[in-house]
């Protein structure tokens, strides 16, 4: 999976957007949706994806944890639409996150998540990448095979 570290949400803007490099007013970050580059000032309100958490029974769970498993479960594939009907909506979010605060999770959190979800997944952000030891592992099976 690709870190979210540098994926931003910025209040008052809709979509996701990278953070490219600070200026000495602000960011400069690009839209993941169409790759438009600007400044944002220092101002604004912006929240890195990796810090925000969902409220749950059980205390706050990390958004970044929560995609994790539900691109994993998904294999990288994108989910149910932000437009969906709600009932749609709330039956998926209860699929992936199953401990969720009723009082304090609305059905606009709830479409946010799947919308960035879905928009985080079409730029391959959940792709599981081969770790290095499972390749060694191969390749010390094909040479006890050369043998």
């Amino acid at each position: 999976m690709k870190p979210l570290k540098n994926i931003l949400a910025i209040s008052g803007r809709q979509g996701l957007f990278n953070l490219i490099t600070q200026t000495r007013t602000g960011i400069l970050v690009e839209s993941l949706k169409d790759k438009k580059r600007f400044t944002i000032s220092a101002q604004q309100q912006i929240h890195a994806l990796d810090e925000i958490a969902m409220y749950c029974h059980d205390g706050e769970k990390p958004i970044k944890e929560l995609y994790e498993k539900m691109g994993h479960s998904l294999s990288g594939e994108k989910s149910v639409s932000h437009k969906a009907k709600n009932d749609e909506i709330i039956e998926a979010f209860g699929q992936y996150v199953p401990n969720y605060d009723e009082e304090r999770v609305s059905i606009n959190d709830m479409k946010k998540f799947f919308n960035w979800y879905n928009m985080l997944s079409g730029h391959e952000f959940f792709i599981m990448e081969p770790k290095d030891s499972d390749n060694l592992g191969e390749e010390i099976k094909e040479a006890g095979n050369e043998s």
